[in-house]
């Protein structure tokens, strides 16, 4: 998904810095002052309106989420605003906040509504044997009909839940089912922490040069390190917890957050052990591969499928490449699962 909208992102950051880099320049020069009432409005419209509107247009529309998404940007670049401006320029624009404070706290109110049929159709949809994760998805795609942003809000909603909520509990199984780990005998947790501890100390110093500069950037950036941090920590909880398993007719795929697939053991070509070599860019299109673990299985397709990858993208694939903690059993009972499919469909 973000390849496929990565020109208009592009361009979002690109006019969105020109845009910020003039008006910081403006806000220093005399210019300011010379014209301060003229000036100060002109800011206002680029930081509350033109840059949330480049947002929608150039990617939110894209995504086919709602012109309302907006509108927290909106404060956000008023609350930047008023940080940024001096303060003989503020009481020019001081006379919005009486528009943009309601129109939030409709906002709020429309999200507190969202997440209430959230919750509702969760408790409805959840039972024992449920996985928590395939019940929230879709509780959020009853209440978002948007299967993109469905997806996007699952995969934030997933980070937090690995992140915080999921330490206690056990690995998902079932009773017709059998289990493989794929976490236990790869690098996946030592280059976790590595790039937690990368991101910390890194993080801390980036932020100490930054607020030299801009307390805003260095704060973005530093929300940004903790987000992946949360990303990476949750990744490796979710391989804890979500075993391959195997059953007579399916073979049910989640790769920590990487990835969740369903493939019906019929539409499974072979399964076979490999020692593996890079994929060129084209390869990739068609195929998934671990981040940075070398994989040991690969599983190939009759014909494509579509696996949920992250941050709400799908994507058709032919291979499956993985690593798995005991790769020359899971290929046997999975090509037996095979042969006795073809078996049963010719008699």
């Amino acid at each position: 998904m973000f390849k496929r909208y990565r020109k208009n992102f592009n361009y979002f950051i690109g006019l969105s810095l020109l845009i910020i880099i003039c008006d910081l320049f403006i806000m220093k020069s005399s210019l300011l002052q010379d014209n301060n009432q003229l000036l100060s409005i002109a800011l206002l419209l680029d930081f509350v309106v033109v840059i949330p509107l480049l947002l929608y247009f150039l990617i939110y529309r894209k995504l086919q989420i709602k012109f309302i998404s907006i509108l927290p940007f909106c404060l956000v670049g008023y609350i930047s605003l008023m940080l940024l401006l001096p303060s003989s320029s503020q009481a020019v624009i001081e006379v919005i906040k009486y528009i943009i404070i309601p129109l939030e706290l409709a906002f709020i109110s429309y999200e507190i509504y969202k997440l209430s049929q959230i919750i509702n159709t969760y408790r409805r949809n959840r039972s024992a044997e449920s996985h928590p994760i395939e019940t929230l998805t879709k509780s959020v795609e009853v209440t978002f009909n948007t299967s993109k942003l469905s997806g996007l809000i699952v995969h934030e909603l997933s980070v937090l839940y690995y992140t915080v909520l999921a330490w206690r509990k056990k690995p998902y199984t079932q009773a017709d089912s059998t289990a493989f780990s794929y976490h236990r005998n790869s690098s996946w947790l030592v280059l976790v922490l590595f790039l937690c501890k990368l991101l910390i100390i890194e993080g801390a110093l980036v932020h100490i040069v930054l607020m030299q500069w801009s307390h805003i950037a260095a704060w973005i950036i530093s929300l940004g390190n903790i987000y992946l941090i949360f990303m990476f920590i949750a990744d490796y909880r979710a391989m804890c917890l979500n075993p391959i398993l195997l059953f007579k007719q399916k073979v049910r795929i989640q790769y920590g957050i990487q990835m969740l697939a369903y493939i019906d053991i019929n539409k499974i070509s072979s399964v076979s052990t490999i020692n593996y070599e890079k994929l060129t860019n084209d390869e990739l299109k068609t195929a998934f591969t671990p981040l940075a673990i070398e994989p040991n299985i690969l599983i190939t397709l009759d014909n494509q499928i579509t696996i949920s990858r992250m941050f709400g993208k799908r994507q058709l694939v032919d291979r499956i490449y993985l690593f798995v903690d005991n790769p020359r059993e899971f290929q046997i009972q999975c090509n037996d699962s095979i042969e006795r499919i073809k078996l049963d469909d010719k008699i």
